[in-house]
């Protein structure tokens, strides 16, 4: 399900990262989505955050899977990749080559975006190969 307002624990999550105000971004907690913004989610996007919808739904309580990802950047960053495999496969259908590998690098920049707050940050030689290794 869909809700246009902010996610349990909003504050928490601004002061983890303070770009998540935003307009656009949007939060998988259980099994909805939180959209403050009320934009238009793509499909890719639901992809991702339907990822992490059965993340919390199925290995963690989606209070637990928020703990580890607001204080844990390896944890963060793992569930993140997964997310983006999903994202990018489901662009990539039908792409020749040369518009895969444009897609692939873009997600990998949207992957260690500074919204994530990794600390230290990720370089883009390191997602582009663990996203290449599991598409």
């Amino acid at each position: 399900m869909i809700i246009e307002e902010k996610p349990p624990n909003f504050d928490r999550i601004l002061a983890a990262f303070p770009g998540a105000g935003g307009p656009g971004i949007i939060f998988a907690y259980g099994p909805n989505i939180y959209n403050p913004s009320g934009k238009m989610i793509p499909p890719a996007l639901m992809a991702h955050e339907a990822v992490h919808c059965s993340r919390q739904d199925g290995l963690f309580l989606p209070d637990a899977w928020w703990d580890l990802y607001l204080t844990d950047a390896q944890f963060r960053y793992n569930e993140e990749l997964l997310a983006h495999v999903a994202e990018y496969k489901a662009q990539a259908g039908g792409l020749d080559g040369n518009y895969r590998a444009k897609l692939l690098t873009s997600t990998a920049r949207r992957l260690i975006a500074p919204l994530y707050n990794y600390q230290p940050p990720r370089r883009l030689h390191d997602a582009l190969h663990d996203l290449g290794s599991r598409v």
